[in-house]
C-alpha cells in the first residue's frame, strides 16, 4: 500500500515522466516456492502474536547474523536467482523497496553486474523495526519516525543512511469522501442513528479482534457493527452465520477484503484493529479512536503503543480489559477526547503531504548520478578470497559431476 501511494503521487505530480511500476516481487520474477514460504511464515506468524514477539527479540539479538543480506543468501536462493535475472533484464534507474527481502535481491544483482542505479528501503514498521530491515550495502533506509532511525542506528544502520520521512497513505483517505454517511450506511443495510463500530484485522484477517466482534454483537452493542473480514473466507461464513442466527438485533455487516476502507472509516466513531501500521495510520487519519486487541509481532507493538500514549486508542490484552473500555466509552465522553488528541496530534498533521514529499524525494535522486561506494581494503580482500573459494568449489563439484556423467 506505501508503494502505490507513491506511485499515485508520481504519476500526479510528474505526469508522463516516468514509468513506476510496482510488483509482487517474488510472485513477478516466478520464485514461486520461497514467494509461498515467506507469505506462509508471516500468516503463521499473524496467528501466533506471543511466539511471533519473541522470535522478534531474538532476531535482533543474532545482529549481522539475522539481516536480510544474510537470511536471503541462506535460505531463498530461488529468489535471490531468478530475482537478479529478473532486474538484470528489466535495467531500472532506480529501485524503491517496501520489503527488506526485495531490498537485498536488487543490490545482489547490482553488485554482480556492476548495474548503476540506487536502492532505497522504506521501513514500513513506523515506530520499531526489526533486524532484517538493517542493510548498511543501499544507499539508505527511509523510515517514518525519529524513534524507527533511532531504532535502527542501534540495531548497526549506519547513522548518515537513515532518513526519517512519514509514512504514505493513499490520497483517498485525505479526500472528502463524495457519498454521504446516510448513503454508505444505507448500502451495508445498517442504521445512521446508530453509531457505528469497524472491525478489522488487516488483510489476512487474522487474530483476536472476530471474537470480541461476537462478544459485542451477542450483548446488543447500542452501534452499527462493520466487520471486515479480509481474504479470510472461514472467518466471513462464520460472521455471516452468526448475523443469520438472529440472537441479536446488532445491525452488522460483513465484509470480505475491501478497497473501500476510507469510505467505511468515514462513517466510523470507533474501531477495533490489529496494529498493522497502515491499518494504525488509516484510521488516525480518519480520526477514528481504536481497541487494539492484539499485533503480529514487537515491531507492531510499537504502533499500539504510540496510539496508547497519545490516548488516541486502547490495548485491550484480554476479554476483561476490553469490556472495561468498552463500558468507559458507553458512559463517559472519553472517545470525543481521544478524537480531539488525533486532530491536535503533530505527527497526523505531516500525513497529508507524505506520498507527495516520497515522490519528489525519489524523483530527485533519480535525477542525481549513482555513486558507487569504495569498498575498504579489507571488504575488498574478503570478497577476493570469497570467489576464490567459490569459484575452487564449483570447479570441484562440475569436475566431480563429470567423473559420473555417462555419455550415450
Amino acid at each position: 500500500m506505501p508503494a502505490l501511494a507513491i506511485k499515485e503521487s508520481i504519476e500526479t505530480l510528474f505526469p508522463g515522466q516516468y514509468q513506476v511500476d510496482v510488483i509482487d516481487f517474488a510472485r513477478e520474477v516466478g520464485a514461486n516456492w520461497d514467494d509461498k514460504i515467506i507469505k506462509g511464515f508471516w500468516d503463521w506468524a499473524l496467528a501466533r502474536p506471543e511466539l511471533t514477539t519473541n522470535l522478534n527479540v531474538l532476531l535482533d539479538s543474532f545482529n549481522h547474523l539475522t539481516r536480510s543480506n544474510t537470511v536471503m543468501r541462506l535460505f531463498f536462493q530461488q529468489f535471490v536467482r531468478k530475482g537478479i535475472r529478473y532486474i538484470r533484464m528489466y535495467k531500472p534507474d532506480i529501485v524503491f523497496s517496501t520489503h527488506f527481502f526485495c531490498s537485498s535481491v536488487a543490490l545482489f544483482a547490482r553488485e554482480r553486474y556492476d548495474l548503476q542505479y540506487k536502492i532505497f528501503s522504506y521501513m514500513t514498521d513506523p515506530i520499531r523495526g526489526h533486524n532484517l530491515w538493517v542493510n548498511p550495502k543501499i544507499d539508505a533506509v527511509i523510515v517514518s519516525t525519529e524513534e524507527a532511525r533511532e531504532y535502527l542506528i542501534k540495531q548497526g544502520e549506519p547513522r548518515d543512511k537513515v532518513i526519517v520521512m512519514p509514512f504514505p497513505l493513499n490520497k483517498k483517505f485525505f479526500e472528502k469522501v463524495t457519498k454521504t454517511r446516510e448513503e454508505i450506511l444505507g448500502e451495508l443495510g445498517l442504521d445512521p442513528e446508530r453509531k457505528t463500530l469497524l472491525a478489522t484485522s488487516g488483510g489476512q484477517g487474522i487474530g483476536d479482534t472476530s471474537s470480541y466482534v461476537k462478544i459485542l454483537y451477542m450483548r446488543d452493542f447500542p452501534f452499527n457493527i462493520i466487520a471486515v473480514c479480509g481474504k479470510n473466507q472461514e472467518l466471513f461464513d462464520e460472521l455471516n452465520k452468526l448475523k443469520e442466527s438472529g440472537k441479536s438485533n446488532v445491525p452488522m455487516a460483513v465484509l470480505g477484503f475491501v478497497d473501500n476502507m476510507h469510505e467505511l472509516l468515514d462513517v466510523s466513531d470507533l474501531a477495533i484493529a490489529k496494529g498493522g501500521a497502515s491499518t494504525t495510520l488509516e484510521v488516525l487519519v480518519k480520526r477514528v479512536p481504536t481497541i487494539f486487541t492484539h499485533c503480529a509481532a514487537l515491531h507492531e507493538k510499537g504502533n499500539i503503543d504510540f496510539c496508547v500514549d497519545n490516548k488516541m486508542g486502547w490495548f485491550a490484552k484480554n476479554e476483561k480489559e476490553f469490556s472495561q473500555i468498552i463500558n468507559k466509552i458507553l458512559i463517559t465522553d472519553i472517545l470525543d477526547q481521544y478524537k480531539r488528541n488525533i486532530e491536535e496530534n503533530e505527527y497526523i498533521k505531516t500525513l497529508p503531504e507524505a506520498s507527495d514529499n516520497l515522490a519528489r524525494f525519489i524523483v530527485k535522486e533519480l535525477e542525481t548520478p549513482y555513486v558507487k561506494s569504495k569498498r575498504s581494503k579489507k571488504v575488498l580482500l574478503r570478497a577476493i578470497v570469497l570467489g576464490t573459494r567459490i569459484n575452487l568449489y564449483r570447479l570441484r563439484s562440475r569436475s566431480k559431476n563429470k567423473r559420473y556423467k555417462i555419455n550415450d
